[in-house]
């Protein structure tokens, strides 16, 4: 007991910084020591996203067509991801494979809610990048038609892009809210994916001149 009121009288003797520093280290001792006894007593296991954990989605059952416990790859490739974008297989394997975590070809239990966590942040990582593409586009479009509408010439017009090199421009409908999906590139505006960068090397003066030539045209023949 007296060891005890030793300790006592010596933290209160302490300086703040050294109280702080020796409360931290008996709460992470604390939690430590409990840790212990739950995997050692009650059997949790040391990782939520383990084999031993149970899995959170009901879905899994249905998946599991053969019965056997555990995902394969080509099981769990059919989890409805409920979302506008498309994964391609081997974004999906990348996931399958970090938390197939022993490496048997099955995600079991908590691995199985891993590789769901794993792609829904996917998912919300795509939606981020098409609403920050659109809003993009929105931005670029405002600057465009600010600077048509003033007096400058159309040489001055065409300088004022010059500090650009460029905008990824969808090829299908003339966009500029193209955001990076995948392997590829998809428009926010009409969907379309692109697989090969070169068809988005479109900068603001081909553009410019790309969708004015037909009404150019059209306008020099009636005349």
């Amino acid at each position: 007991m007296s060891s005890i009121e030793d300790f006592i009288n010596q933290f209160n003797e302490m300086n703040i910084i050294k109280r702080i520093i020796v409360g931290c280290c008996a709460v992470y001792l604390i939690l430590m020591i409990i840790t212990l006894l739950g995997h050692a007593v009650l059997g949790i296991p040391w990782d939520s996203f383990s084999e031993e954990t149970p899995t959170d989605y009901t879905d899994f059952v249905e998946l599991d067509l053969d019965g056997d416990g555990g995902l394969s790859f080509d099981e769990v490739r059919d989890y409805d991801h409920n979302s506008e974008f498309t994964v391609s297989d081997s974004e999906l394997y990348s996931f399958f494979e970090s938390c197939d975590k022993n490496g048997n070809g099955l995600l079991i239990g908590g691995e199985y809610d891993h590789y769901v966590y794993l792609v829904k942040d996917h998912m919300d990582d795509l939606k981020h990048q098409k609403e920050k593409a659109q809003r993009e586009a929105q931005e670029r479009a405002k600057k465009s038609s600010s600077s048509s509408s003033s007096s400058s010439s159309s040489r001055s017009y065409s300088s004022n892009y010059d500090s650009y090199d460029g905008a990824e421009t969808c090829p299908n409908c003339g966009s500029e809210a193209v955001y990076s999906s995948g392997n590829g590139y998809r428009c926010a505006e009409c969907g379309y994916s692109i697989y090969n960068p070169d068809d988005l090397n479109l900068n603001y003066e081909e553009g410019y001149y790309e969708l004015t030539l037909p009404s150019f045209i059209y306008s020099k023949n009636k005349v």
